[in-house]
């Protein structure tokens, strides 16, 4: 099952297992702005994160005496998301937890994700409901990957709107952060730059960032209210995943307990958060 939007100048499609966004067919460069799955590469598109962002040292997290068995990245993106409204350029689904999820998080839950096709590119919006009886700590995110030549073309940049605070390499997929990091306006993606895997910023209120091509040029542009912004790719492949999250992988001391993990927002039962990510492609990109 699959849902296609459509406009002037775009067409997408988002798939109902995981809300992957699987296409976005750009007519004025003739080209599909997202990553295809590549088995020797990375095998997904565009994954949805929740209830927890990254690695997991201890295989799950611990709320005082209670376990609960969680893999990296949580659940969702194996979930199977029904419509709740369509139109043209317009798609709401949502998914909820089932018998599956509360063996390994027995909580309440519902994730609906609105996806908006404008005239220059898409709007996301996530709202997380709390439907159980009782309080919950989560981290949500996005991990979309980008089909741009950043292995075959060096000088592509990701340049920040503001100052934010990194870059933070991980290191076997766990993240250090350091109380005296510098603050960065700019961070070239270089041969090596993913060569341990992620790297975290920490971003201001303003998050505004723009991917820009060797000669300075904004191809994709940016904009959302997640704290935590990761970047990653394959060394040597033309893939860039840029991830706005809640939260982020664990730090290597970690004690598995939820309540210190970093990045956890917790939801009071009956109430709900929202996110949202603006995703633009430039007319005069020239790419």
């Amino acid at each position: 099952m699959e849902w296609n939007l459509e406009n002037a100048r775009f067409r997408m499609t988002v798939q109902a297992t995981g809300a992957e966004l699987s296409l976005l067919w750009d007519n004025k460069g003739q080209r599909n702005w997202i990553w295809q799955p590549q088995p020797d590469v990375w095998n997904n598109s565009a994954t949805q994160l929740f209830p927890v962002v990254g690695q997991l040292i201890h295989n799950g997290l611990w709320q005082g005496e209670r376990f609960f068995p969680l893999s990296a990245h949580g659940f969702l993106r194996y979930q199977i998301f029904d419509c709740v409204e369509q139109d043209a350029t317009h798609l709401v689904i949502e998914a909820h937890d089932t018998a599956s999820t509360r063996e390994v998080w027995p909580f309440s839950w519902q994730v609906r994700i609105g996806w908006y096709l404008e005239s220059d590119g898409i709007r996301v919006t996530w709202s997380v409901f709390n439907t159980s009886d009782e309080t919950w700590g989560y981290s949500s995110g996005w991990h979309p990957g980008f089909a741009l030549p950043v292995a075959s073309e060096p000088g592509w940049t990701v340049r920040f709107n503001s100052v934010c605070t990194g870059p933070f390499a991980t290191q076997k997929r766990t993240l250090q952060i350091s109380d005296n990091a510098p603050g960065i306006a700019a961070f070239p993606l270089l041969p090596e730059s993913f060569n341990h895997g992620a790297v975290y910023f920490s971003q201001s209120d303003d998050n505004h960032w723009a991917v820009c091509s060797p000669d300075g040029v904004e191809q994709i542009v940016f904009a959302g209210n997640q704290q935590w912004l990761a970047l990653w790719g394959i060394p040597g492949a033309n893939l860039l995943c840029v991830e706005p999250l809640s939260g982020t992988t664990d730090d290597p001391c970690f004690d598995g307990q939820i309540a210190h993990k970093r990045g956890i927002q917790w939801l009071n039962a009956g109430e709900q958060h929202s996110h949202w990510l603006s995703v633009r492609f430039p007319a005069d990109s020239g790419r």
